[in-house]
């Protein structure tokens, strides 16, 4: 029996009888014992190592050692030190250290068993395998996945130890329901989880959402949560799920995808702003839509978007503002735009929430120029009136042809017929009176026709700048005929210098018609006289013509003073033509005419020469 020996004597006496590498270091460090194997791997004799410090035996030996070593006093087990240093040539056979407590009989720690082997590809394996639980084990603690329990009926939230270290609250906190949604941040995070919570109560939808939460200790962190609900008998009795904290790799990934967008945004063809939801302060404005308004993009930053819109897309900010918050985007919508240039144009706008670090979010807008869709469209749109224009014209003027020429037709008819059945010479020779005059008649008619149609025809010809008082003396001289008879006289107050656009044939017609109808509708008992005088605007040049004939009633005549076969004498009765090719000449040049009158003192025509 051993005896009158130290612990430490007593609990190593052992250790000479077994064949591995073993040694055993006290507290200090101090080789206490070592097996013959042991001694034997260093070149170590028992009396001359006993009793002398590791680090001096091994100079060798880092830090790393004097903390495993501490680990191991403290009582951590199995610690593992590959020694790199000894066969530096042949890697395999390098040396492995297990590290354990060394305790006397009663459970103190008295020092350390030092257990060295050479390392081979098994034992290599296995210690790859080791560290690789160990890599789980850490990640298993950093994934910090916790799980929880709601009973519906009892009103109850149970959570696992870790949620409680999630949300950053003492293990003795007891969770309700709304306690534990008020930890999401409020705005975006809490309405969402409320919003899955209910749902999933009710309609019986999971969810999984990476929301914000506020820890109890002020901390915000990212978190992904998921929502189970669970039913018995059709019904929905409780709900399951996991919180689990994700803040490091969530930032890592919005931090990859910041750095896709600014790839994306500055290399896409079609506009993109990044803007502040609450302040709608520009954060940054890409190449496509700063060269599309003539800025730098610098010139946007820190503008509010508002000040780039129309005002009636303010008055829409609000609802779309709603559109974002409760959607996560709004629809495409079109606005007018003008750049630094002033040109103005179309762009189509479709907005989309982007998540921020703080919790809150930014709003990417892309922003289309359809300016040349619009245009087209325009164009296609005015040669689509204008064709449909021109078809209703055609279909007039074919109304205006068959009603005219059916009552000649008609008219030639019932002579024809009288004149067969007439036998008395006298009476046959005023038939024939008759039908000679129908003739002319038709003669007349067709040729008013004939102009009627030619103003459609020559709608597109190009105006000319011509000169007012030319084509004015021109007309003058033509009716000076019927001035003498009725001692007429035109009073010309028009500058020589004015022009005006216009067709010339056109214009000689038109002042022929007024001049004509300013003698023809004369009071009886007086010269007619006529008063010519001009006014000019940016876009109209407008000539006025005054007479003191015997004027009209426009109350009763105004609405039908330029339409076909309208007449308002009873003496020098008209064929009801001739305002109304004068309209439509000056209409088809752009221009337009107006006329004011008294009965019983005269009428003034404005006929207005478009400038352009």
């Amino acid at each position: 029996m051993i005896s009158a020996k130290t612990n430490l004597s007593f609990s190593s006496d052992w250790i000479q009888q077994i064949p591995t590498a073993i040694a055993l270091v006290d507290t200090n460090y101090n080789l206490v014992s070592a097996s013959p194997n042991w001694l034997k791997k260093f070149d170590f004799s028992q009396s001359d190592a006993i009793g002398l410090n590791l680090y001096d035996l091994f100079p060798r030996f880092s830090k790393d050692w004097d903390t495993k070593l501490k680990y191991c006093v403290d009582g951590l087990k199995d610690i593992k030190i590959i020694d790199n240093q000894t066969n530096a040539k042949n890697p395999e056979n390098n040396l492995v250290w297990d590290l354990n407590p060394w305790k006397d009989g009663y459970g103190n720690i008295i020092g350390v068993i030092l257990k060295v082997d050479n390392i081979s590809k098994s034992r290599k394996l296995e210690l790859e395998l080791n560290r690789t639980k160990l890599i789980l084990n850490q990640k298993g603690n950093i994934a910090k996945i916790g799980s929880w329990e709601y009973l519906i009926n009892e009103e109850q939230l149970q959570w696992s130890p870790i949620v409680h270290t999630i949300y950053g609250v003492s293990k003795d906190f007891e969770p309700t329901l709304n306690s534990a949604l008020a930890y999401y941040v409020q705005g975006t995070s809490r309405d969402t989880i409320k919003e899955r919570v209910q749902h999933a109560i009710t309609k019986g939808k999971p969810w999984n959402e990476n929301l914000q939460l506020k820890r109890g200790d002020g901390k915000t962190i990212w978190v992904n949560s998921i929502g189970r609900p669970k039913y018995k008998d059709g019904v929905c009795i409780r709900v399951i799920g996991t919180v689990q904290d994700i803040t490091a790799t969530y930032e890592q990934s919005l931090n990859k995808l910041e750095r896709h967008q600014n790839t994306f945004f500055d290399q896409v063809t079609f506009g993109l702003i990044l803007s502040d939801f609450k302040t709608g302060s520009i954060i940054a404005a890409n190449d496509a839509f700063a060269k599309l308004a003539g800025y730098e993009t610098s010139y946007f930053k820190g503008k509010t978007f508002k000040a780039f819109i129309s005002d009636s897309l303010k008055k829409r900010s609000i609802n779309l503002a709603k559109q974002l918050k409760n959607k996560g985007a709004f629809k495409a919508i079109e606005t007018v735009f003008y750049n630094k240039d002033g040109k103005k144009l179309t762009l189509r706008l479709s907005g989309k929430r982007i998540e921020t670090f703080s919790g809150g979010f930014n709003v990417l807008t892309t922003i289309e120029n359809i300016t040349p869709e619009i245009e087209k469209e325009k164009r296609i749109k005015g040669l689509l009136d204008d064709a449909t224009e021109k078809n209703e014209h055609l279909l007039n003027f074919a109304h205006m042809v068959s009603h005219n020429l059916k009552a000649h037709a008609t008219n030639f008819s019932l002579l024809l017929n009288f004149l067969d059945k007439e036998v008395g010479e006298s009476e046959r020779k005023k038939l024939t009176e008759m039908l000679f005059n129908a003739s002319d008649n038709l003669s007349e008619t067709i040729k008013r026709l004939r102009e009627v149609f030619a103003i459609k025809t020559n709608a597109n010809q190009e105006k000319k700048n011509i000169s007012l008082n030319e084509h004015i003396f021109h007309v003058e001289q033509n009716l000076m005929g019927l001035l003498k008879q009725n001692n007429g006289k035109i009073i010309n107050e028009i500058p020589d210098s004015i022009k005006v656009k216009a067709l010339p044939a056109y214009l000689d017609s038109i002042l022929t018609n007024c001049l004509t109808n300013a003698i023809k509708y004369k009071k009886k008992d007086k010269a007619p006289i006529i008063i010519l005088s001009v006014q000019k605007t940016k876009a109209y040049t407008t000539l006025s013509i005054e007479d003191n004939g015997v004027g009209l009633d426009m109350e009763k005549f105004g609405d039908k003073l330029f339409g076909l076969y309208q007449t308002f004498h009873k003496e020098n009765k008209g064929n009801g033509i001739g305002l109304y090719i004068t309209k439509q000449q000056i209409e088809s040049m752009n221009g337009k005419i107006s006329a004011t009158s008294t009965l019983g003192q005269g009428t003034i025509f404005k006929i207005s020469f478009s400038n352009s």
